[in-house]
């Protein structure tokens, strides 16, 4: 039996199943399904937490109403309460499975990194039912745990972050960065939510991310790390540091440097090697005095740089991404061809 919006119409969703053939998730709150995907790829609204179970996750995030909202997932102390839903973009019944996973913040969400880490439901399940008729929203039927006491983090200076998992397909092994890039990209069975929510007038924002290539990747690589602001005030700083070389003895280090609008893009640019293991920390001060509005943003995006020898490789997968070519360009990085592998964004929420 399939099930759809509780209260609201559906039609209002109908028309995505000639996009993703599959129950998707979302990488974006303005996602219709479309591939490749279109950015930011780790803002998926579909992860949704609550500090007590709810007594029918269908109606309650089933609705039209609730699908055009991203919850925050940070967890309270304690016990904290995860559902999952997705929109089913093929032209049958679906009837399966979502799962969902947790990792300490990773600049780079390679699977190998959180297929361990799955969150159970309070009778001990990795997967949840859901249901869902074509051009429909399915909600797990039962909620995952995540309990700060036992899946604690590492240090107080970073975050959650999560993966939701349509259990259709297996996680895929990730062997190269194009095949990371498709991941992230074009693979909408799998949701990824990697953001933080901060308040300015709390003081600086320092963020501690991992940053991790596993060995199964088998190729070194060029990487950009950028960092776009967005309604940030001009007169703002911003910076980024590792916590160690890289194989070729350079620091991964953007200065502090001020921002000069409230559109704005910085970053540098490293080699890496497989087995790679560091941590970076990204760094934010308010030092116009003018506290930016509720939603602004700052998205640190982390790019491979495509050699000229796997451009056609590239072009056939569709993860060549020429707008964060042009931001390079711009920063006298490029111009280079370059896929999307990893975001996290920093959001500015209001006061209280």
């Amino acid at each position: 039996m399939s099930t759809s919006f509780a209260h609201d119409a559906a039609p209002a969703l109908q028309g995505t199943a000639s996009t993703y053939d599959g129950l998707y998730l979302r990488d974006n709150l303005k996602s219709q399904g479309t591939l490749p995907a279109v950015a930011p790829f780790n803002a998926c609204p579909d992860i949704i937490q609550s500090i007590t179970p709810v007594a029918d996750p269908q109606k309650t995030f089933g609705t039209i109403s609730s699908w055009n909202t991203i919850y925050p997932t940070a967890p309270a102390p304690g016990k904290n309460y995860y559902y999952v839903r997705g929109l089913n973009g093929s032209t049958q019944d679906f009837d399966g499975q979502i799962s969902l996973f947790w990792a300490p913040a990773q600049l780079i969400l390679f699977p190998s990194i959180w297929k361990n880490n799955p969150l159970l439901t309070a009778s001990g399940c990795e997967g949840v039912t859901v249901q869902a008729a074509p051009g429909f929203v399915g909600v797990g039927a039962d909620g995952f745990v995540l309990d700060t006491g036992v899946q604690s983090l590492p240090n107080p200076n970073t975050f959650y972050s999560f993966i939701a998992q349509n259990n259709a397909a297996p996680i895929p092994t990730i062997s190269s960065w194009l095949e990371m890039s498709q991941l992230l990209t074009q693979q909408l069975g799998i949701g990824f939510r990697n953001v933080q929510t901060f308040d300015p007038v709390n003081g600086p924002l320092l963020a501690r991310m991992g940053f991790n290539i596993p060995m199964s990747i088998g190729e070194s690589a060029t990487l950009q790390l950028t960092i776009s602001a967005q309604g940030i005030q001009a007169g703002d700083t911003i910076g980024l540091i590792g916590d160690c070389f890289t194989p070729e003895m350079k620091a991964i280090l953007l200065q502090p440097i001020k921002t000069t609008g409230t559109s704005y893009v910085a970053g540098i640019q490293i080699d890496v090697d497989p087995g790679f293991n560091s941590s970076v920390a990204f760094q934010y001060w308010n030092t116009s005095g003018q506290v930016p509005p509720a939603g602004s943003s700052l998205t640190l995006s982390v790019n491979y740089v495509v050699p000229q020898e796997k451009y056609a490789r590239a072009l056939a997968l569709g993860v060549l991404d020429s707008r964060y070519a042009q931001a390079a360009q711009s920063e006298g990085v490029g111009p280079q061809q370059v896929a999307p592998v990893g975001q996290v964004t920093f959001v500015v929420t209001a006061s209280s």
